[in-house]
């Protein structure tokens, strides 16, 4: 028996056969949560709101998703500190490539610095 912890083994070897380690799988719904989404610049003279990431972590994709679907009147781009990071290690995905999936306008800084169209 592979036991995700010393305690967990402890417990199992104390049970023995009273018990079963993990036999079932209980499905459940995270009740959700009222949260705000602060953008970190909004081009005034277009209401263009830019998100500025140097790292995209999942918990980042998750909210920046859900920002977009809720908010569709929104026009929100991610200027990237490099887009051609990685969302994780080993993924051949870049954070580019997740930006564009996902429908959001996005920019490299890196290489081509604040695009000038987007703060015409």
């Amino acid at each position: 028996m592979t036991y995700k912890s010393k305690f967990e083994a402890q417990l199992g070897k104390e049970l023995g056969k009273k018990a079963e380690y993990e036999p079932d799988k209980l499905a459940f719904i995270q009740p959700a949560k009222n949260r705000n989404y602060i953008p970190d610049f909004k081009i005034i003279k277009n209401n263009i709101y830019i998100e500025a990431k140097g790292k995209l972590t999942w918990e980042d994709r998750e909210k920046m998703i859900w920002v977009k679907e809720q908010h569709p009147d929104k026009d929100i781009r991610i200027l990237f500190m490099n887009a051609s990071n990685k969302i994780r290690k080993g993924s051949p995905t870049t954070y580019g490539d997740w930006a564009t999936k996902n429908g959001f306008i996005w920019a490299d800084y890196k290489t081509q610095g604040i695009p000038k169209e987007w703060i015409k």
